[in-house]
């Protein structure tokens, strides 16, 4: 009999416990948001030029026929669109796209595969993954060299470091040594 008073108080008090809650939500104050003022004046001018960037590409003439009188390496310029990468790395694989200008080349192997393009005291760092760079020496040279040359354009690059798999290695393609950084593109 305890056991049954001892459950019918319980059961009281559960109720009352219930009856009591109020039954709608406690509403705080709103937060009222206060507009931010935009700045009075006019936007900054940004200079016609600032997303322009020049990439060179080679001379398809000079690859086709070896003529040494002609230019190698031939400029094309390039406008960045919003980039959500740096201009580096951008033009890098912009460089690995190709040129729009018929009669020019790229010879970065289309098998390549860029990891990244960093930046650190003027040395640009170009991490290649090393499965995929292969060919001979013309395109190990030109690979180099349109990579030097564009990125040196730049005015926050003044040297050129490869990487293979984030480290430094020999070569890229077997011709030419990559263990210290290019200031200007090989002959």
């Amino acid at each position: 009999m305890k056991k049954f008073i001892t459950l019918l108080i319980i059961l009281v008090l559960a109720i009352g416990i219930v009856a009591c809650t109020p039954k709608e939500p406690i509403v705080e104050d709103p937060v009222v948001e206060t507009p931010v003022d935009e700045p009075v004046g006019e936007e900054p001018e940004i200079p016609s030029d600032f997303n322009k960037v020049t990439l060179y590409f080679v001379n398809d003439e000079y690859i086709q026929t070896g003529n040494e009188s002609l230019e190698k390496l031939i400029p094309e310029e390039w406008e960045m669109e919003e980039l959500h990468i740096s201009v580096e790395e951008a033009i890098v694989r912009g460089l690995m796209e190709g040129p729009k200008t018929e009669g020019l080349r790229t010879v970065i192997p289309a098998t390549a595969k860029l990891l990244g393009v960093e930046v650190k005291d003027g040395t640009a760092f170009v991490n290649f993954a090393y499965e995929g760079l292969s060919g001979g020496s013309l395109e190990e040279t030109y690979t180099i060299n349109q990579i030097v040359a564009s990125l040196t354009e730049l005015d926050t690059v003044d040297r050129v470091q490869f990487l293979l798999d984030g480290e430094k290695g020999d070569s890229l393609m077997g011709h030419y040594g990559i263990a210290e950084p290019f200031e200007k593109p090989i002959n």
